[in-house]
């Protein structure tokens, strides 16, 4: 391994510390100016052309705060979009399948919090079919919830999902140096996004 010269850094540092600097907002509750980061940091990435990665991991990040907000409309209007665009590029790599499937199963997840539990059964048959021949823990245990009409609480989701690890801003996942290192652009604000 060598030494990296730290004045030549990569230029996706950029947008990848303004997403950590959103992270550790998020852990703050400040959900608002995560999200404010989180879309600059989704913009930044697009305007460098970034790897696919990086606006898959942004949008997670994204849709996490609005769920925790409990905006959970916007989050599946969002998540169905995502969706959307995935079936239009096929997700024929197990990458991609595996992504659509996660995001399959995040739809159906927001659907069970909205209290729309038909389309959600749909979505959690729909998430485990895109995954096969892999397993989705999660959505085996909502299935198996459904099966036996238990009553899903939002609480009980709640807790399933911390559980299962489904979200991704955790505390022990976020890089607090890399944070201290974001610049941002004029144009970000200390306004909350709504």
């Amino acid at each position: 391994m060598t030494a990296t010269n730290p004045d030549r850094v990569s230029p996706h540092l950029q947008h990848l510390a303004i997403a950590e600097k959103g992270k550790l907002a998020a852990l703050a509750g400040d959900h608002g100016r995560a999200l404010e980061l989180y879309r600059t940091a989704l913009r930044l990435a697009s305007e460098m052309a970034a790897p696919t990665p990086f606006a898959r991991h942004y949008t997670d990040c994204i849709l996490e705060s609005l769920e925790r907000q409990g905006r959970h409309g916007d989050a599946l209007a969002l998540t169905v979009a995502a969706c959307e665009e995935l079936e239009r590029r096929g997700t024929h790599a197990p990458l991609q399948r595996r992504d659509h499937a996660t995001l399959t199963l995040r739809r159906a997840i927001l659907l069970l919090f909205l209290g729309r539990e038909a389309e959600a059964d749909h979505q959690l048959e729909q998430a485990v079919a895109i995954a096969h021949p892999d397993r989705l823990a999660l959505a085996a245990e909502l299935q198996a919830w459904r099966r036996r009409a238990l009553t899903i609480t939002a609480q009980t989701l709640s807790e399933a999902l911390s559980r299962h690890g489904y979200y991704t801003v955790r505390r022990a996942r976020v890089r607090p140096d890399l944070a201290r290192r974001a610049t941002l652009p004029p144009d970000v604000s200390r306004q909350e996004v709504t």
